[in-house]
């Protein structure tokens, strides 16, 4: 393989940059002190691995920053679409954080880990009537409207029920962002709120919320997922803020303004991201500055980070299997996951950093790689190129800032189980969900009569 060899790379390596990693005395690559190849000899499927003092950093991050820089009430919804289980759920309200829900599904995971309603928001661009009946009966701090027809069915909701609730209207900015255009939320081509009837909102707001029902409490926008230029937020809040002071002059107040999250983490060692304080000081100063020049009173606001959340606080502990030479010199290391448990790369061409863990020092030549996974699919490249040292089976790959969406994306293509998810701290480590096992494949499956007589 020494044709294949290729200079050293001398740049910081990116752990540097990511909280929480170093390298043991034996060479291993430590989060939070936990050795992660001996965590990989927990299972012989991929696992999640999470920060959890990262976690809780950045929360409080948020926090702190909003409390510096807004001087109004302020809150801070963790959009759980990015990763969501019980025990994170419990970190959030341990950390004083809400939750953003957008499904029956996750909504019930916040119920269950006994999120309070008031820690609760619901979004969707096509809430079920169930969905919307549950939110409802809940109680939650404020459901997220999308579309004139859902406004419509919430109203019909409250009224059956005879029980209020308090909304937002989700605005699409129609603006220019910098990502990937399947996480481009606020562009004209983006499904996601309100944006061709704008002028019709007085109107719907009217009809629909006469009844003492429905409550309209604000406005809400979204510009996407993964950004790193603040001016984005500065451009919307400006669109937005236009349309605040037109609603105001028409006599509706607007109570409460959530900007959404999408603050970008870093993937790759180039990757220059804003730090929290940073994003928060940004979008702050704007608003207060539109407001003082548009004599409008500053509103109630929210934030609704996910990526910037947990991203970087993650990563996904690889075993290498297979290795072969392909055309053109190219190195194949297959590793024992893929696409089933990141399928970002296939998404939306989603490039990350990665270390054979337990090399973590070698000092000798490098090879490129393409790190493949186990699905029966061309497409399921990890990492279409990496410098590593030369691998052999059995060393662990670990892949960094895979905290968001990793987990949420899994799926048992091939009927590969999804893995589990540990937290790390201070020299230990716990399980937050276990592997699934082999026999929750078949758990829903259904023989006829017919078809059983062989069982």
């Amino acid at each position: 393989m020494d044709c294949c060899a290729i200079k050293v790379n001398t740049e910081n390596p990116f752990y540097d940059k990511i909280k929480g990693f170093s390298v043991g005395e034996n060479n291993h690559l430590m989060l939070n002190g936990v050795d992660l190849v001996e965590l990989a000899e927990l299972s012989e499927r991929p696992l999640y691995v999470f920060n959890e003092l990262a976690l809780r950093d950045n929360l409080r991050a948020y926090r702190q920053a909003l409390d510096r820089f807004y001087p109004k009430p302020s809150a801070l919804f963790y959009a759980s679409k990015a990763f969501l289980n019980s025990a994170m759920c419990a970190l959030l309200h341990q950390e004083g954080a809400g939750i953003d829900v957008c499904s029956e599904g996750e909504l019930f995971i916040a119920q269950k880990a006994k999120m309070s309603p008031e820690k609760i928001i619901m979004h969707g661009n096509n809430k079920s009537e169930k969905e919307l009946r549950k939110a409802v009966e809940f109680n939650i701090h404020r459901i997220i409207v999308d579309n004139y027809s859902e406004l419509v069915l919430l109203n019909k909701i409250c009224s059956e029920l005879n029980r209020p609730c308090r909304i937002l209207l989700r605005i699409n900015p129609s603006i220019e962002v910098e990502t990937h255009k399947s996480i481009a939320t606020g562009v004209k081509e983006s499904k996601f709120g309100f944006y061709r009837d704008l002028d019709k909102i007085p109107e719907y707001l009217k009809e629909n919320c006469s009844n003492n029902y429905v409550h309209f409490k604000g406005l809400h926008f979204h510009i996407g997922s993964n950004i790193n230029d603040l001016s984005s937020y500065e451009n919307a809040i400006d669109i937005i803020f236009d349309m605040i002071f037109s609603l105001n002059k028409q006599g509706i107040n607007v109570e409460d303004l959530n900007i959404g999250g999408g603050l970008g983490v870093r993937y790759q060692n180039e990757d220059i991201i804003p730090e929290i304080s940073t994003f928060v000081k940004v979008v702050c100063e704007k608003i207060m500055g539109t407001c003082q020049e548009k004599n409008l009173e500053l509103p109630s606001l929210m934030l609704e980070p996910g990526r910037s959340i947990v991203g970087e606080a993650g990563c996904t502990v690889y075993k290498i299997g297979s290795i072969k030479e392909g055309y053109d010199g190219v190195l194949y290391a297959a590793i024992n996951g893929g696409m089933t448990d990141n399928l970002r790369p296939c998404l939306y061409q989603a490039q990350y950093s990665a270390v054979i863990a337990n090399k973590m020092n070698d000092s000798g030549k490098k090879y490129m790689y393409k790190i493949v996974g186990k699905c029966c699919e061309t497409g399921d490249v990890l990492i279409d190129q990496i410098e590593l040292p030369l691998c052999a089976p059995g060393d662990v790959l670990v892949v960094f800032s895979t905290g968001a969406y990793n987990h949420s994306l899994a799926s048992q293509y091939n009927k590969h189980t999804i893995p589990g998810v540990i937290f790390t701290r201070d020299g230990r480590y716990d399980w937050v969900s276990r592997e699934q096992p082999l026999e929750d494949l078949t758990q829903y499956d259904i023989v006829p009569t017919y078809l059983g007589e062989h069982l």
